[in-house]
């Protein structure tokens, strides 16, 4: 698959005849392998198992090299070439033949084992600036990778070309969804679809209406001292789950300042701490599939990753007529579910790509391509999300074998989730890898709490100001 063609032949009697046959062969395999894309690696057998992150591939899905008529798609760190073709490679199979003029040809950064993105990025980034750059570049799961790509002005903004499209239009999306894929006013990519992350409670452990500030959360895990907040979890994974999401919860944005060293942040620390020695209690809860655990308030909440409309179903499975999608904990106690996935399995145009139009033919098919509605995602166009909406409301054969995957009341749920959807805050990201790093050496024993109270403070502070 993907491999050069190899120049064959019956050998010769003649010695003349066999000697001109070996230099032609060894003059194909020099043409087919020798090709450098970027100046930082070069071509390989997508077959080899020694590809490394330093080595860049680059493979037509017919089989043939890359040439000037072809759309070259750079993907980072995305496994391409195995025996098995990726969702990618299908896709680009998939939109090459209905356009066989303009093809796409598969441009891989980076090892797709190793993972090692930051690396694969600096290639990249070499080769956009380069004499062979890439036309098109997919974003999977390295959306925060945009902040560096828009500031390097390499990637184009799409507005203008939405614009002028007649199948694109902005009007149609979610703002909040749009503006995951803009970066200093660049909408570098229009995500597809997208998911939402929350955590869904039961009213009888928290009864509010709305979210919760990271108090009424605290106050909730008190009154349940011996129940877990979240699911087998340890003091970093709370860290994941729950600041990650809300760490803006504890930063002042218009007076630029913070406040890790409040005593709500101090009481949220001190209680994740915890959780370090949990793992020798005996808890006397149900098992986490039966839907009597969070009825009950056995495990306090539930965090929920919603990418498809038949999952409010089974969060309501859970939870009964009691699911209280109280969000994230949020400075004001406002809801706060954020977008995640967004942005990913998208598309942006290089600024140096010399088939920018041909690149945003490719990111207008794929936008609105026939999908399988069966999977009800869900879709950051209004309109697709009404269609699909619709369906799982309706009911069809291949659709939950004919069954309702929603209901009205998770119609009702998902419009109040949408009204308080907020994109995952990327720019305070430095701030929770600094409390996470600090964190855990609280965890550990090895600082008091408020030893570390006060080195996160003093660090996340002067990161504001040289911000």
């Amino acid at each position: 698959m993907r491999q050069c063609i190899h120049a064959k032949g019956k050998r010769k009697d003649h010695i003349k005849i066999w000697i001109v046959m070996t230099v032609i062969m060894l003059f194909c395999l020099a043409g087919c392998q020798a090709k450098n894309i970027t100046g930082v690696g070069e071509t390989k057998d997508l077959t080899s198992t020694k590809t490394g992150n330093n080595e860049i591939t680059e493979t037509r899905n017919n089989g043939s090299t890359a040439s000037d008529g072809m759309l070259k798609l750079a993907v980072v760190c995305v496994g391409v070439g195995g025996p098995q073709k990726s969702w990618i490679e299908v896709l680009a199979d998939e939109y090459n033949e209905g356009n066989p003029d303009v093809p796409v040809t598969i441009v891989p950064f980076g090892d797709a084992k190793l993972m090692e993105v930051d690396k694969a990025m600096a290639q990249l980034s070499v080769a956009i600036a380069g004499d062979n750059p890439p036309d098109l570049i997919l974003l999977q799961n390295i959306t925060s990778r945009l902040d560096a790509l828009v500031s390097q002005g390499y990637v184009e903004d799409l507005t203008p070309f939405a614009e002028k499209s007649e199948k694109v239009h902005l009007e149609d999306y979610y703002e909040k969804v749009l503006d995951c894929g803009r970066k200093e006013g660049v909408l570098a990519v229009i995500p597809k679809t997208f998911a939402i992350s929350t955590l869904v409670t039961s009213q009888n452990v928290f009864g509010g209406s709305g979210g919760w500030t990271y108090s009424q959360m605290l106050d909730c895990c008190k009154a349940y001292e011996t129940n877990s907040l979240l699911q087998d979890t340890t003091p970093e994974m709370y860290l994941f789950y729950i600041l990650r999401e809300s760490v803006d919860a504890f930063v002042d944005e218009e007076q630029n300042k913070c406040h890790f060293d409040s005593e709500e942040f101090k009481a949220f620390l001190e209680y994740v701490g915890t959780y370090s020695a949990w793992s020798s209690r005996q808890y006397e809860y149900a098992d986490p599939d039966e839907s009597s655990t969070f009825r009950e308030g056995k495990i306090l909440a539930k965090y929920e990753a919603i990418f498809r409309l038949g999952d409010l179903k089974n969060i309501r499975r859970d939870f009964g007529d009691a699911a209280n999608f109280v969000g994230f904990p949020s400075k004001y106690g406002t809801p706060v579910h954020r977008i995640t996935m967004s942005g990913d399995n998208s598309f942006a145009i290089t600024s140096t790509s010399n088939k920018k139009e041909e690149a945003l033919k490719f990111i207008e098919w794929y936008l609105y391509k026939e999908d399988e509605f069966d999977k009800l995602e869900l879709c950051a166009d209004r309109k697709r999300m009404e269609e699909k909406v619709g369906i799982a409301l309706a009911g069809r054969e291949n659709v939950n074998g004919g069954e309702p995957a929603m209901t009205e009341e998770d119609r009702e749920t998902l419009e109040i989730l949408l009204q308080y959807l907020e994109p995952l805050p990327d720019d305070n990201a430095p701030l929770y890898r600094i409390v996470y790093a600090e964190a855990r050496t609280y965890f550990s024993g090895d600082k008091t709490l408020d030893e570390v109270i006060d080195i996160i403070q003093k660090r996340a502070t002067l990161y504001l100001q040289e911000k």
